[in-house]
């Protein structure tokens, strides 16, 4: 069997990525509380792994609400749903929703 080309393998990295993605993206949306979220962080793929960034980046969110480099806007706009359901489960301190929504809108408005 001939040797895959650097293209090839670049292209199946980023379907491996995209099929990760589309694992991932219903636990995010589904996710309800901060315990839940660090659960699904605790599920994490080996490092190097096909979609280990999305699960390191939702670690990196929920260390201090901040909004990792990597991610996508889909993935930011999942992340804004879930500090808001965080909120309304009382898991937030009161008045830090709007600084941390401010934050996540402001990234997405820089695409």
């Amino acid at each position: 069997m001939p040797r895959k080309t650097a293209d090839q393998r670049s292209q199946e990295r980023a379907d491996a990525e995209r099929r990760c993605w589309e694992q991932f993206r219903p636990k995010l949306g589904a996710l309800q509380t901060f315990d839940d979220a660090v659960a699904l962080v605790g599920q994490a793929p080996p490092p190097d792994a096909p979609g280990r960034r999305f699960y390191s980046n939702l670690g990196f969110f929920l260390n201090d609400f901040a909004v990792p480099n990597g991610s996508g806007s889909d993935e930011r706009r999942l992340y804004l749903q879930l500090v808001q359901r965080i909120d309304a489960a009382g898991g937030l301190k009161p008045s830090a929703l709007a600084p941390i929504e401010r934050v996540i809108k402001a990234s997405l408005g820089r695409e």
